[in-house]
C-alpha cells in the first residue's frame, strides 16, 4: 500500500496516511477531524538500495546555465 501526504484546508496540518489508493478521498484530518484536505506531492522510493552522490561539480551538467 502507498504512503500518501496530504495538507488540511482548514487547520493547516500536514501528515501522511498509509491507504489504497481507492481510499484516498475518506481520508480526513487527524487533527481536526475535518475533510477538507488536498494531496501533496509525494517523493516514491524504487526500492533499490543504491546511493546517489550528490556532491559533484555542475560543471559536466547539460542544464547548467552560463552566466
Amino acid at each position: 500500500m502507498p504512503i500518501f501526504e496530504f495538507a488540511c484546508n482548514d487547520c493547516g496540518f500536514i501528515f501522511s496516511s498509509l491507504i489504497s489508493n481507492a481510499d484516498k478521498d475518506k481520508v480526513q484530518c487527524p487533527e481536526c477531524k475535518s475533510g477538507n484536505i488536498k494531496q501533496l506531492l509525494s517523493m516514491f522510493n524504487t526500492g533499490k538500495n543504491k546511493a546517489v552522490n550528490y556532491s559533484s561539480s555542475c560543471n559536466d551538467c547539460a542544464a547548467r546555465t552560463r552566466g
